[in-house]
């Protein structure tokens, strides 16, 4: 998918802003700053790899979403990622939360998916995959990048923005029933 290299163009900047940092640091002769700004960008890159393995497992179950127990394994990967020092889980569910977010944004920015707010909110999901869906939309609206319009619509249908940690208090079976039938919303939805 497009998001991946927006994201990729993203973490390059990160990248520079942290090297600038170091130097920075290092010409202030500030050991201790340059240690802190090592040790953020070694979580970075960490947290970075996790949320690449997760997207590239959710890719793939995306595109083998009619191959049940293949695309069940695949989103079970993906979800069990872990980031050292995080909840057990958390980056994957994090993972498929940016995931729908940017296929839904692709598809209200791109052009090529006329109709898709029609079909996003006819979209019939329950429990937690409804949660998350509603999630993803909620934080599309908040971006401001879709007209007026549709960011009404789309509060109307899920209210307004808030803090929203993915799939929390959810078990993982769960969590994994609910991200496959989130790759199947967004195929109905980007057509």
């Amino acid at each position: 998918m497009r998001g991946a290299y927006r994201r990729g163009v993203a973490e390059a900047a990160d990248d520079l802003i942290a090297w600038e940092r170091l130097r920075r640091d290092a010409q202030r002769g500030n050991a201790l700053g340059a240690l802190r700004t090592a040790a953020e960008r070694r979580d970075a890159d960490q947290e970075r790899a996790v949320r690449l393995a997760a997207d590239n497992l959710l890719d793939k179950a995306f595109r083998r979403i009619d191959e049940d127990v293949e695309a069940r394994r695949l989103v079970d990967r993906a979800l069990r990622l872990t980031v050292a020092g995080a909840e057990p889980g958390g980056a994957g569910a994090l993972a498929v939360h940016l995931f729908v977010w940017d296929a839904v944004r692709e598809a209200a920015l791109d052009g090529k998916h006329d109709g898709w707010l029609d079909r996003a909110e006819a979209v019939a999901l329950v429990g937690s995959a409804r949660v998350e869906w509603l999630a993803a939309l909620r934080a599309l609206a908040a971006e401001g990048e879709i007209g007026q319009a549709d960011q009404r619509r789309i509060r109307g249908l899920a209210g307004r923005s808030g803090d929203h940690e993915p799939f929390a208090g959810v078990a993982q079976e769960e969590r994994v029933t609910a991200a496959l039938a989130l790759l199947r919303a967004l195929r109905d939805v980007l057509g």
